[in-house]
């Protein structure tokens, strides 16, 4: 690697990014997160606890909008992410889940992709839709009773985070700009994006499965992480970003399973872990990891609980794999530069 691109490189891992710190979203996002899994420590369902997780990330989306625009958005993004987390569950009948994880989630990826594409969605891309089904796709002893109650839970889930974010001051954004669906579809940026979160996490995870390494979608996820940036540089950026979010996320991650927590610490864990993510998340990606990594392991633990080292060792190789093989399929799929033609003189 040339030196002045690690020097590069060194400098946008220091970099933090401008803007005040947004405790208000961070509020939001928090209390829609909270609320749904204090109800099933309550009532003692942990079990249903990604469908409440996955449709609370409605929060996320529209953060500098309008009230009604930000909503209406949120709704949009609400039904694709409880699709994915529906769908999702009913794969989980299969007996042949990783089949359908690797190719259910790369599917999902690439219609919440285009779908983000189309109505212009902040956060971009199609990782929530991926993560949403994949998890769910884990579920054990699903049946119809437990989709309907994925669709319920979910749906429920993200209607409240939709109320959540209501909550404070007017936004000062408007409504994004949008194009046509024929005319968007046919944008070949568009067409590259949707094969782009199609072929990466499918390529990452058919690996996975074939490495035997545990958990796919964690590969999954982390090959389309870098393929929102607009060029390849910041797309290797942001994949270095990954890689040293994920590692000091995990020595994190492993001090709280050290402990042994309860289910309800790690309840109370993902709830500090996804305040503290969206407090820094636009400012800062590699520190943001530290929290993510954690909050996303410990929601598997919830789900299906392994053995600490386990869970660190296959989250680090295929967030390496992943990043690999994301960045791999983006530079395969660059745009090329048009040859100039020769006239002679």
């Amino acid at each position: 690697m040339p030196t002045s691109l690690i020097r590069l490189l060194a400098q946008d891992l220091r970099r933090v990014g401008p803007g005040a710190v947004n405790a208000l979203t961070a509020t939001r996002v928090g209390i829609a997160v909270a609320v749904p899994l204090i109800v099933l420590v309550a009532v003692d369902r942990l079990d249903w606890s990604a469908f409440c997780a996955f449709g609370t990330f409605t929060a996320i989306y529209g953060r500098t909008l309008s009230r009604r625009v930000r909503a209406v958005q949120q709704v949009k993004v609400g039904l694709a992410l409880v699709a994915a987390i529906t769908t999702g569950t009913v794969a989980a009948m299969s007996s042949h889940q990783s089949f359908w994880i690797v190719v259910g989630g790369s599917l999902a990826a690439m219609t919440m992709a285009v779908l983000a594409d189309i109505g212009q969605w902040k956060p971009p891309g199609g990782l929530f839709a991926v993560f949403a089904f994949t998890v769910c796709a884990t579920q054990a002893g699903a049946t119809w009773h437990t989709v309907l109650i994925a669709a319920v839970l979910g749906t429920a889930s993200a209607a409240f985070a939709i109320v959540v974010s209501a909550i404070g001051p007017e936004g000062t954004g408007g409504a994004p700009e949008t194009r046509g669906l024929r005319e968007h579809l046919s944008d070949p940026a568009t067409l590259r994006h949707a094969v782009r979160h199609l072929v990466a996490p499918l390529l990452t995870g058919w690996v996975a499965v074939l490495l035997h390494i545990g958990h796919p979608y964690w590969g999954m996820v982390a090959a389309i992480v870098p393929l929102t940036s607009p060029s390849m540089r910041e797309m290797a950026f942001r994949g270095v970003h990954r890689l040293v979010g994920t590692v000091l996320g995990l020595g994190l991650t492993a001090l709280i399973l050290a402990f042994d927590p309860s289910a309800v610490a790690l309840v109370v864990v993902i709830i500090a872990a996804q305040f503290m993510t969206e407090l820094i998340v636009l400012r800062h990606y590699a520190l943001a990891l530290v929290f993510i990594t954690p909050l996303a392991l410990l929601m598997g633990q919830l789900v299906h609980p392994l053995p600490a080292g386990d869970v660190v060792t296959q989250r680090a190789v295929e967030t390496l794999l992943g990043v690999v093989i994301g960045l791999g399929v983006a530079w395969l799929t660059r745009r090329r530069p048009q040859a100039k033609s020769f006239s002679p003189q």
